[in-house]
């Protein structure tokens, strides 16, 4: 829909009569200075759109009520503090003075009005204002940092399905120009399209159904001018193999090789930077016909990015070195390969249908070799969306990378579901070969439980060696005596973590020298007593496997053994004894809390500390 509108309003930010641009996502009239300004942020902050370019209509209507419902004093609400020393520019001010007043108020958000609320207060209040009319009041919310994917845990849906139960379309629209995910599932299986459809909102089905290919569409359009019809799953426009456009010259081999290599997240991330170059070809080009001065406030490449890596913002403004043939032909490559990326699922479709006694073929391409019709989808999404949260530096232009997991497993159950009631599943050479794989399985399955009882059996072999070593090497070390009088705290051997030869030079030569320690000794000995109490640590903060903490405290056994093994049997310094006499005390206690974990996490902490205290007496002490 291509439109001329002109009225009688002004620019949002400098007030200068008959704007003819749009910034989509804050609902706001602009004129051709402030635009430029705009565009330089990028798309990540402000979304342009010219009022003579082709718009979707339903696009449009929520950006004139936004208008008309006087939404710029939401972005400007702070204005009138007079706490607030800030002017808001003319339209004859120059330049560099409306620069400065469209990034506080736009990128920094520095006059929108505050929310007390916390961020689930906000999600609940978004949640329930889809359901009416008052679009300003949702994007207030959403202003305030409110999720637009969020998930209502009593109700079981997001707001994107709210909206389209209620026949809310506006409310739609605002959510997925926020980033709100088409594809979402609810508690009953439903994605937001089928709750439109099945609460009779055709026009909304229609709407949902179209967004989740709005890169696509762009990228045909551009190539084709025109796009797929999107009925019966149709993805995309078919390619004829005799078209001028569609074939590969000899020179792009190379490079259209190494884009086929790529897998289909860094792939998705390329189709989504070609899509914002564009955009910025387009509204670029509408800009140069309508100004004079268009030279000098032009986008000449894709505005950087500050949540994205250096390296990535230059990749994306290399786009730009291309020219328009060059650029085209780079656009066409990635519409064939992505057609490339589905085909074997199409194929495999197809032949069912039709072909169901011809065999198909022998290799079934993995996730790994193609994406899935549900990936490409969720790649042709409307997730090249701004921040959600127009206040948090967390929020950043990304794309999500996968499909939502109950997605992902709702289409394999499908998939598998319908797959399986198929001829070709049914055959006897399919059955034979099914039969000689689980087979196959079973005798792999028995091989590794074998190995696994033969690991746990030469283990048990090895910590007994080490234990007759240390015997036949050193009687039990005599630290202190506790209250009895007569019982000492044994040394247990060393963990097959750690290596013996290091543990015997140590005993022999404390052995044999009768004299305490070097300083450096002491001090290699502690620090790896301390690191080995701080990755048990990060263990159980982690919340990992239990399995992970007997071997933890293993390892700080044995590094108390290291430790107490180079002092002397015996030794006249008290404060040495007491701190000997603590690090095997509080390590024997260490293992056993470890073991069973059931007097919590609190004297496991305990423990550590006082191992943590007797190394650092000993240091101390020397």
């Amino acid at each position: 829909m291509s439109i001329k509108y002109k009225n009688n309003d002004v620019c949002a930010d400098c007030s200068a009569p008959d704007p003819d641009w749009v910034v989509v996502n804050r609902g706001l009239y602009i004129c051709d200075e402030c635009c430029s300004i705009h565009r330089s942020l990028g798309r990540h902050i402000s979304q342009i759109k010219s009022l003579n370019a082709e718009w979707c209509p339903i696009t449009l209507n929520m950006v004139r009520t936004l208008h008309q419902a006087n939404v710029n004093t939401l972005w400007e609400h702070a204005l009138s503090d007079n706490k607030i020393h800030k002017k808001k520019p003319a339209p004859k001010d120059p330049l560099p003075l409306k620069e400065d007043f469209i990034r506080a108020k736009h990128k920094q958000q520095s006059f929108i009005l505050k929310s007390s609320d916390t961020k689930e207060d906000l999600n609940q209040q978004l949640h329930s204002s889809v359901r009416t009319s008052n679009l300003e009041t949702s994007l207030r919310i959403l202003a305030q940092g409110a999720d637009p994917n969020y998930y209502h845990p009593e109700k079981g849906n997001y707001p994107l399905h709210v909206a389209a139960k209620a026949g809310q379309i506006l409310q739609a629209e605002l959510l997925l120009t926020y980033g709100a995910d088409p594809r979402a599932i609810d508690s009953n299986g439903n994605t937001p399209a089928t709750c439109a459809k099945l609460s009779g909102h055709k026009d909304i089905d229609e709407r949902l159904n179209d967004s989740m290919y709005e890169v696509l569409d762009v990228l045909s359009i551009y190539v084709f001018g025109r796009k797929a019809e999107h009925k019966n799953e149709v993805l995309m426009i078919p390619f004829d193999p005799n078209d001028e456009c569609v074939k590969q010259e000899s020179d792009q081999q190379g490079a259209i090789q190494k884009m086929q290599q790529l897998p289909n997240y860094l792939f998705e991330d390329l189709v989504l930077d070609v899509f914002d170059e564009i955009d910025r070809r387009e509204t670029e080009k509408i800009w140069q016909h309508k100004n004079s001065q268009a030279h000098i406030m032009s986008v000449p490449f894709l505005p950087v990015n500050p949540e994205l890596s250096s390296m990535k913002n230059q990749g994306r403004q290399k786009l730009a070195c291309y020219g328009a043939k060059e650029f085209k032909n780079l656009v066409t490559q990635i519409l064939i390969d992505i057609n490339r990326r589905i085909q074997p699922v199409n194929k495999v479709i197809s032949k069912l249908k039709y072909d169901d006694d011809e065999p198909l073929y022998d290799h079934v391409a993995s996730d790994e070799d193609y994406a899935t019709p549900e990936q490409i989808t969720a790649m042709m999404a409307v997730h090249i969306k701004p921040p959600t949260n127009l206040n948090s530096k967390e929020n950043s232009f990304q794309v999500e990378k996968n499909v939502t997991k109950e997605t992902v497993n709702s289409n394999k159950m499908s998939m598998n579901h319908a797959l399986s009631n198929l001829p070709l599943f049914n055959g006897k050479d399919f059955e034979t070969k099914l039969s000689e794989s689980e087979a196959k399985i079973s005798k792999l399955i028995s091989e590794i439980d074998l190995l696994k009882k033969k690991v746990e059996e030469i283990t048990k072999e090895n910590v007994e060696l080490k234990c007759e070593m240390l015997r036949q090497k050193q009687p039990a070390v005599v630290i202190n005596e506790n209250e009895c009088g007569d019982v000492k705290p044994p040394i247990r051997p060393v963990s097959m973590y750690e290596t013996r030869e290091g543990i015997k030079c140590d005993m022999n030569q404390s052995i044999q020298t009768g004299n305490l320690p070097l300083y450096e000794d002491v001090v290699r000995h502690t620090a790896q007593v301390t690191k080995c109490i701080q990755e048990l640590w990060t263990n159980i903060r982690s919340s990992e496997a239990c399995k992970a903490f007997v071997p933890g405290t293993e390892k700080i056994r044995t590094a108390v053994v290291e430790l107490t093994a180079i002092f002397p049997r015996s030794i006249n310094d008290d404060v040495l004894k007491s701190a000997l006499w603590s690090l095997n005390t509080n390590t024997t206690q260490l293992q056993l809390e470890c073991a069973c974990l059931e007097a919590g996490v609190e004297r496991v902490r305990d423990c550590s500390f006082n191992i943590a205290k007797a190394t650092k007496q000993l240091l101390t002490r020397f």
